[in-house]
This record gives C-alpha cells, sequence and structure tokens, in this order.
C-alpha cells in the first residue's frame, strides 16, 4: 500500500515543498540525511536535482583527479527568481599547488586551471552574460588546443590562450563551497558556493568541446573512458555510509561525493523530488533503495520554503 503525502494547502507557484532532515531509527540508521528534501510540485522539474541554498553548502569529492593538459568541467545548473546567486559549482584546491575551477551566477561563468600559462597565473576566465532565470542551462570550462574557453548553452562566450600542463596535488575537490587554506595562514579564505540548482557534473580529463558552438547536451551526461567524475543525482545514486548521506560517482573511478563535510560549518545541499504536477498532492512511497534515505519519513507541520514566500503547510500522512 502506498503511503501519501496530502498537501491541504497548495500553491503552484510556490513549488518548493521542504521536509526536514528526519528519520526514524526504523527507516534510517546510519547517519544524518542532507538538511532537506524537496518536493516540487508545480512541473518546474521533472528530474531529481540538488539545491545549494545556503552559501556553505558543499559535497566533498573522495579522492584526487588528475589531468594532462587538458580539461573539461561541466554541469546543468538552474538560477530560480530573486534567488540565485554567484559561487562555486567545483573547486579543487591546494595553496600554490593546484586549482580547478568551475564557477557561475545569474550574470557570471568562470574558469581556471593552475598554473594557467601564458596568462597571469591568479586570473580566471570570466564571461558576463545573462544566465535567464528560472530554466536549465548547460555551462563548460574547457582546456585544449591551444586555448581555454567557456561555453553557455553551447556558444563560447569567452576565451583565451592556454597551454601547458594542469597541476595536480593531493588537495580535494568540492562541490559548492570550500575552505581554500594557505600554510602560511595569510591567506585562508572561504569560498562560498553558487546559490541554485544542480542537475548533473561531469570532470573529464580531455577538450569534449571546441569551436564557436556545439549542440548542448540535455538530461544526464555520460561515462567514457575520459570521464573522471560524474554525478547525475538520480535517488537511486544516493547510498548511507559512515553516518553520512553520499551520492555515486557514475564514473566507475570511486570519486563519491559526501554531503556537507570536509570544513568547519559545512552544511548540506538539498535533494529536490519531483512530483507528478497532475498529481501534485501525491507523494509515493519511495523504493527501498530510496528508503536507505528515508524519504518514507515524513513529520506532521512540514514548511513550504522559499525566500519570496514563507508559507506554512498543514500537511497530514495517509
Amino acid at each position: 500500500m502506498k503511503k501519501l503525502l496530502t498537501l491541504a494547502v497548495l500553491t503552484l507557484a510556490t513549488p518548493m515543498v521542504i521536509q526536514q532532515g528526519e528519520a526514524t531509527a526504523s527507516t534510517l540508521t546510519q547517519g544524518p540525511l542532507p538538511r532537506d528534501v524537496i518536493y516540487s510540485s508545480d512541473g518546474t522539474f521533472d528530474s531529481p536535482n540538488i539545491f545549494f541554498n545556503n552559501r556553505t553548502d558543499t559535497i566533498q569529492i573522495a579522492k584526487q583527479t588528475w589531468l594532462g593538459n587538458e580539461s573539461t568541467y561541466e554541469a546543468r545548473i538552474y538560477f530560480p527568481s530573486d534567488v540565485g546567486a554567484y559561487g562555486l559549482v567545483f573547486n579543487e584546491f591546494k595553496f600554490g599547488l593546484e586549482d580547478k575551477v568551475l564557477g557561475a551566477g545569474p550574470n557570471t561563468l568562470y574558469g581556471y586551471n593552475f598554473p594557467n600559462y601564458p596568462n597571469e597565473p591568479l586570473t580566471g576566465l570570466a564571461a558576463r552574460t545573462r544566465l535567464a532565470p528560472d530554466t536549465w542551462h548547460h555551462i563548460a570550462f574547457v582546456q585544449g588546443g591551444g586555448t581555454q574557453r567557456l561555453y553557455l548553452d553551447g556558444q563560447k562566450v569567452a576565451s583565451r590562450p592556454g597551454t601547458g600542463d594542469i597541476w595536480d596535488s593531493d588537495g580535494g575537490g568540492f562541490l559548492g563551497a570550500i575552505f581554500r587554506d594557505d600554510p602560511s595562514n595569510i591567506y585562508d579564505g572561504f569560498a562560498y558556493s553558487f546559490t541554485g540548482h544542480l542537475d548533473t557534473f561531469r570532470f573529464s580529463n580531455v577538450a569534449r568541446y571546441s569551436g564557436n558552438s556545439f549542440e548542448a547536451p540535455t538530461g544526464d551526461l555520460t561515462s567514457d573512458a575520459k570521464t573522471q567524475i560524474l554525478y547525475n543525482f538520480n535517488l537511486e545514486d544516493y547510498f548511507q555510509q559512515n553516518g553520512r548521506t553520499w551520492i555515486s560517482d557514475l564514473s566507475g573511478n570511486g570519486r563519491h561525493g559526501r554531503f556537507g563535510t570536509g570544513f568547519a560549518g559545512a552544511t548540506s545541499p538539498s535533494i529536490v523530488v519531483p512530483v507528478d504536477p497532475e498529481e501534485p498532492t501525491r507523494v509515493p512511497e519511495p523504493s527501498s533503495t530510496l528508503g536507505l534515505l528515508a524519504f518514507g519519513a515524513f513529520a506532521v507541520g512540514l514548511l513550504l520554503k522559499r525566500k519570496q514566500q514563507q508559507k506554512v503547510l498543514d500537511s497530514s500522512i495517509s
């Protein structure tokens, strides 16, 4: 028998129902959930994704990446109206040894590889370009063929010379926020997460895109021999280990992502679960896989939380 979540009040203009990350011992025994599980009920999203809605939201990536002189960092992102903000999508950093960056905001794209030949060592490639709100965008930072390039939805929006080896170290990667430490403690700095949704992320040791334009991929990205990290954030991709929620690395390289760890004050992004817009008041019971995340453990008094509307919903489980 399916468990159904009935919302006594439903405002389609405000699609995000927040389920606080609580669970009973019978449904979750290995550790905490991400802070929130969000049920999107107005048809905005047709697939699961994650929402970085605090500047300290982060996913710590297990194991180091290794590059030569080519790279592609790419993602599909979405900025809600009046909520989106610029910040890091991805960063792998160790002071003076490694810095691999993809950043984005509603009006900016940014990419960087250290040591950044032949450019000034500390200058990234930036593009002032508008990312329309309330729609998905494919973004990519590419190095290869003698240049570095930024792409938005398959169109090149910035480029410059860029050659040579991309340095690797043991800094470790993060999606979202990261603490960028300097051994001298002079330049310690906290780098904030972007504020928005992330649907898929792929890190590759090859320049996947060239020229002025290409057909931007839609939906989940796929893995091949050049893929070092791949996250698609589908519900079956999550697992629990060592008291934490993890997202599986679908590249097969074991670079799984751990929610809400890696530095003091780290918080977890929210998991977004779409609800059929034809039946927005019905949330089916999760599968056994999702049971590991305790998606079936609902509490009375769910909150509808979005910055442009703060309304309390009366809810019950039937």
